[in-house]
């Protein structure tokens, strides 16, 4: 796959927007594809700002303006989900080329046989070099390949930071942490921040489970699509503080007053 941006693009000279919009162009699909039951189509991908921005170097400011300046100008647009975002590269073939064409020219021949002239057209041959592409589309892949590894355990290791309890780091698979990124970091964190304020609130009997546990999926009850805040008690009032609360009147001692101010004292 090669990628082509002539140097009179009009974004050409502004760093962060080239390098967003190079990545997009690496990332999107060639064909539609299908992610988490939902189609993707040729030209699309799926991602995040959090996740662009650990693959692209750039921080999430630098992404957020460089991606209003491709969307404002109408190179890109997006769709959100509260899983995930579908980008979409406009007319991102004008960019992509995953192979390079080599042509024959077309030579007329005429021909004499037996005293008819005959035209004979030698067809015009449009042959890919197959084994230049693959090779081209191959390094392309591996380099991807390892850029996402990267981004997921580099993704990891920021979640696994903020976890209390620090055991069972080794236990959490490389698939585990691939299926914790392509959910989103931003989304992990809300559902981690949920837990740890549940662990505050009951802090005299619960405790933190194991890193590995919560982060292969005792996160998962916690994502926003699955979370059911839960309900706070009623205060209910004591009945010993309401029995304190009536002796605190002598009765007794009130009807001698009330009968003295009646009788002006004669009782």
């Amino acid at each position: 796959m090669q990628i082509n941006i002539n140097t009179d693009w009009e974004w050409y000279e502004n760093t962060n927007v080239f390098r967003l919009f190079y990545h997009c162009l690496l990332h999107t699909n060639l064909e539609d594809k299908r992610y988490c039951g939902k189609e993707i189509k040729a030209g699309q991908f799926v991602s995040s700002i959090t996740r662009i921005s650990a693959e692209t170097g750039l921080t999430e400011s630098q992404v957020r303006t460089a991606l209003k300046k491709l969307k404002d100008t109408g190179y890109i647009y997006t769709k959100s989900t509260n899983k995930y975002t579908i980008y979409t590269v406009n007319e991102y073939q004008k960019y992509i080329d995953c192979g390079q064409v080599a042509e024959t020219t077309t030579e007329e021949n005429k021909v004499v046989e037996n005293g008819t002239k005959m035209e004979q057209t030698v067809e015009r041959k449009i042959e890919q070099t197959e084994e230049n592409v693959k090779e081209t589309c191959e390094k392309s892949k591996e380099n991807c390949e390892k850029s996402n590894k990267k981004a997921f355990i580099d993704c990891f290791e920021r979640l696994w930071k903020q976890y209390p309890n620090k055991r069972g780091k080794g236990q959490v698979s490389d698939t585990k942490k691939k299926v914790l990124y392509q959910i989103g970091e931003e989304h992990i964190q809300r559902a981690l921040k949920r837990y740890l304020d549940g662990l505050e609130k009951d802090a005299s009997w619960r405790k933190p489970q194991n890193g590995s546990t919560f982060f292969n999926s005792g996160y998962v009850d916690y994502l926003d699509e699955n979370y059911e805040k839960p309900s706070e008690p009623q205060q209910q009032r004591n009945p010993a503080s309401v029995l304190a609360c009536e002796r605190d009147y002598d009765f007794d001692n009130l009807e001698q007053q009330l009968l003295e101010k009646q009788f002006g004292g004669n009782t």
